[in-house]
């Protein structure tokens, strides 16, 4: 896994180093390597050291570096410095390795997961001394403990077998420490790139203060689609540690059924706080679907759904998905509906694109649609999903009116948990 070509150095190896001058005048023990996160590939600006029992860290320069022989770090004559390394003295993008990275967790955003990191592995190239990979494997461990040899060694005569290593190119990797200086300094948060189960499972997989911290990085659309994939206690552990406003901010980019179900699982204050600094008309939302049982259709329902009256066009109902798609979710499915709210019939975006753009959607419509009452249950949804195969059902109220549309997922978010979310 080494970079052909190039110098390749450990952390583990160059912190066991001591620093000496080009004369061959003993300065310290490398304790630490200041790293500037700016760059694509992060560089090695200083080092930092300590002179024999001393707790003071003092620092020099990178570029003041000359040569790495083994076991040493030489720097060149004159260098500028040392400087005292005091508290506040790093720039936003700069930080103390040891501490920022190693034993650290990370997530892989390539692989979707959490790592812990056991080692680094840098390049040296004109003089720079660049990180590329972050260990995560056992050998990384083993290279620390000083067992990375002999235990390597012993699988290979014992068991025939390679122990791999396990690499993580720095450019898929997004720290978790200090997440208030990641959010300064990288525009274009990679976690929010994620799918968001991916980076529900990633967040489930935190403790607690991981996950605070982690969560103050992303924005609320991002962590609102991340929350409707989580297990409702982690969902609830989340808006309990937020101020009502961001958890209203949050939960107003969600879904409305998944909202639903979020409100009518949080303690009754929380619940209260939230829904006070919410939008006035996503509140009454809320409200309306919270008056129905959480496992009925009236429960199950979203309210994102797109009507349209009998004598509108095709080209103005593409247009009119074109608007709201984005606030929608159910937009495979268009329902015809008069001016009192009465479900006509329904068609979907196949036909829409199959027939002549002027054509009134009450010529293309189907006009016998499967419904569900608002009071039905778990069992009679899943009757109707397993017969018909639609991707939504309408639920219409005792009038005929359409009052939501139940998607299969809020249904198998139910009926089997552990494949819903």
């Amino acid at each position: 896994m080494e970079p052909s070509g190039l110098e390749s150095y450990y952390l583990s190896d160059l912190l066991a180093r001591r620093l000496y001058s080009e004369t061959g005048q003993r300065l310290g023990k490398v304790s630490d390597l200041i790293l500037d996160l700016e760059r694509a590939l992060p560089e090695v600006i200083g080092v930092v050291y300590r002179v024999g029992f001393s707790k003071l860290r003092l620092c020099i320069k990178w570029a003041d570096v000359i040569d790495l022989p083994n076991s040493l770090i030489v720097v060149k004559n004159g260098f500028e410095g040392p400087t005292t390394l005091e508290k506040g003295v790093l720039a936003q993008t700069e930080v103390l390795l040891r501490d920022f990275l190693l034993d650290k967790q990370i997530v892989d955003v390539h692989g979707a997961k959490v790592e812990r990191v056991n080692d680094l592995q840098f390049v040296r190239s004109d003089g720079k001394l660049l990180l590329v990979q972050v260990d995560v494997g056992l050998r990384g461990l083993l290279r620390r403990l000083g067992f990375e040899d002999s235990i390597v060694r012993f699988n290979k005569w014992f068991f025939d077998y390679n122990l791999k290593e396990r690499f993580i190119a720095w450019n898929y990797v997004e720290p978790l420490a200090y997440p208030d200086r990641l959010k300064l300094q990288i525009p274009q948060n990679r976690l929010a790139e994620l799918h968001p189960a991916d980076l529900a499972d990633i967040i489930e997989d935190m403790d607690v203060h991981e996950r605070s911290a982690l969560v103050e990085t992303l924005d609320e659309e991002v962590l609102a689609e991340a929350i409707e994939e989580m297990d409702p206690r982690i969902q609830v552990s989340i808006m309990r540690q937020l101020e009502p406003d961001r958890a209203a901010d949050i939960i107003e980019e969600m879904s409305p059924d998944e909202a639903a179900d979020l409100i009518a699982d949080l303690p009754q204050d929380t619940a209260t706080g939230i829904l006070r600094e919410m939008d006035a008309e996503y509140e009454e939302k809320l409200k309306g679907l919270l008056a129905h049982e959480e496992d009925e259709a009236g429960g199950l329902m979203t309210t994102q759904f797109m009507a349209l009256p009998p004598d509108s066009t095709i080209v103005e109902a593409l247009a009119h998905i074109r608007r709201h798609a984005n606030e929608m979710d159910v937009v495979y499915y268009l329902y015809i509906t008069d001016a009192e709210g009465k479900l006509l019939g329904v068609t979907n975006l196949k036909e829409l694109l199959s027939n002549e753009i002027f054509t009134p959607l009450e010529q293309i419509m189907t006009s016998r649609v499967i419904t569900a009452k608002i009071d039905d249950g778990p069992k009679d949804l899943a009757n109707l999903f397993a017969k018909y195969g639609f991707r939504g059902i309408p639920v219409v109220d005792e009038n005929e009116r359409i009052a939501g549309v139940v998607r299969f997922k809020a249904l198998l978010e139910i009926l089997a948990p552990h494949l819903g979310k």
